[in-house]
């Protein structure tokens, strides 16, 4: 019997280690996330807690309004949206700050700089999703099935250092426009263009092609920054510094965007001379002297359809062209905050239940309001759009969209000041020929390192 025990044991032994064993790696993985956060610093975000019935949660929420005539229609959906969110949950209030476009940024930077952020934030017409180390990325929040109601391009535009910090709410296309009529491309058709993209050069002989003795091939809505923000994205990066705050531009980056330009200013199909080639672009398409105009933003698109059929032009709807072989799509987020002086798991948990709340009906309001593009898959049959079928393809193909982010940053407000004051002052010196291509290069550059060492 005593040799029987002796065997016996090691067996025991072997089973505690085994154990102990697993009891420690289950117990890492589980600590892994608050030992990570700890360690380097940042403060900890519990997303499995539970809301308390007894407890009270006053949500702070402001609201950048979108570029559209009368934002009256678009508050009162929200309004009724948030007492639709609060009918049933008593114990949750909901403060609404609306904030006018020239405030917005100012607003919010210096409430980050004290601390003092809003619980939830609506940039409608900032792509910029990172905001600092404040920002809860609401991520934790979604399980898997959850995620995949966004596109993957769409949940990749919105990644940062592998988190998505900012719900996708809707997407801002960049389309052009063309007269069926005069815009016929002999070896290019819009759906080749859908399957695989075109590039500026095909761009070029396609315009090159429409023009005839009275009619341009083509007419730019604007040659200024709008114009240079949207090459950016032609060459594939929208966004001038990582989260970080490390330039993403380079010299070779910027010297084929001025390539691009100095091809367009040099084509037969736009008008001359250069600094004037936008001038009056709405009154030459509507009247057929233009076989394409562009680039569009989601204001102006569907207004210039309704006025091209009112016109007698048959309008159609073609992406810009892209490198890379993506469409346009220029995200808007929803974000959360904590307070520098944290409130808690369940104030927190209580603010991102309110924005995964939040983010489709949005997206439904900037829809109707704005004719953006919601960013959930799911939303986009119920569009009212006037387009046809294959326009309408053009202008909802977020599976098409840039998985890069669309911001210039990080920190908003300063940056948008550094761009009017550094960047858009060197593009537009650029197209109106008072700087050589290596002056542009060199004062974007410059630029770019100043925002580094001093902010942005």
């Amino acid at each position: 019997m005593a040799r029987v025990r002796d065997r016996r044991c090691p067996f025991r032994r072997l089973s505690w280690l085994l154990a102990i064993i697993v009891i420690l790696v289950v117990s890492a993985y589980a600590l892994y996330p608050y030992l990570y956060t700890v360690f380097s610093g940042q403060q900890y975000i519990n997303p499995r807690v539970s809301l308390k019935a007894h407890e009270s949660y006053e949500l702070e929420f402001w609201v950048r309004l979108p570029s559209i005539a009368n934002t009256r229609p678009f508050q009162e959906a929200l309004e009724q949206c948030i007492a639709d969110f609060t009918t049933g949950r008593s114990n949750i209030k909901v403060n609404i700050t609306y904030l006018p476009p020239a405030q917005a940024g100012q607003r919010l930077q210096q409430a980050l700089a004290t601390g003092t952020p809003p619980d939830v934030l609506f940039h409608a017409d900032s792509s910029q999703a990172f905001y600092g180390e404040l920002q809860v990325p609401l991520s934790l929040y979604l399980n898997q099935q959850d995620r995949t109601a966004w596109p993957e391009a769409v949940w990749q535009q919105a990644l940062v250092n592998n988190r998505v910090y900012a719900l996708p709410v809707a997407l801002f296309p960049r389309v052009m426009m063309v007269n069926s009529s005069l815009w016929q491309p002999t070896n290019l058709s819009l759906e080749q263009v859908l399957t695989s993209g075109w590039n500026w050069d095909q761009f070029l002989a396609a315009i090159a092609e429409a023009k005839q003795a009275q009619v341009y091939g083509f007419v730019p809505t604007s040659i200024g920054d709008a114009l240079f923000a949207a090459m950016t994205t032609v060459w594939g990066q929208p966004a001038a510094f990582d989260p970080d705050g490390a330039p993403l531009w380079t010299e070779a980056f910027l010297e084929n965007i001025a390539a691009g330009w100095k091809k367009l200013q040099q084509s037969p199909g736009v008008p001359t001379p250069a600094n004037t080639m936008d001038e009056n672009c709405l009154v030459l398409f509507l009247q057929q002297r233009a076989a394409s105009i562009g680039p569009l933003n989601h204001n102006l698109t569907p207004w210039l359809w309704q006025e091209a059929l009112k016109a007698g032009i048959q309008p159609a709807i073609w992406p810009l062209p892209n490198e890379t072989g993506h469409s346009d799509f220029r995200s808007v987020y929803l974000a959360v905050f904590r307070q520098a002086e944290y409130q808690g798991h369940r104030h927190t948990k209580a603010a991102a239940e309110f924005a995964l709340w939040l983010a489709p009906h949005l997206a439904e309001y900037m829809g109707r309001f704005a004719s953006a593009i919601p960013a959930q898959t799911s939303l986009l049959t119920s569009l009212e759009l006037p387009y046809d079928p294959a326009s309408r393809q053009t202008y909802t193909a977020i599976d098409k969209a840039l998985s890069r982010p669309y911001s210039y940053g990080p920190e908003p407000g300063l940056a948008e000041e550094h761009w009017q004051h550094t960047i858009a002052p060197a593009w537009s010196a650029y197209v109106t020929g008072q700087y050589t291509k290596e002056q542009f290069v060199q004062a974007v550059l410059s630029g770019l390192a100043r925002a580094t060492m001093t902010g942005p």
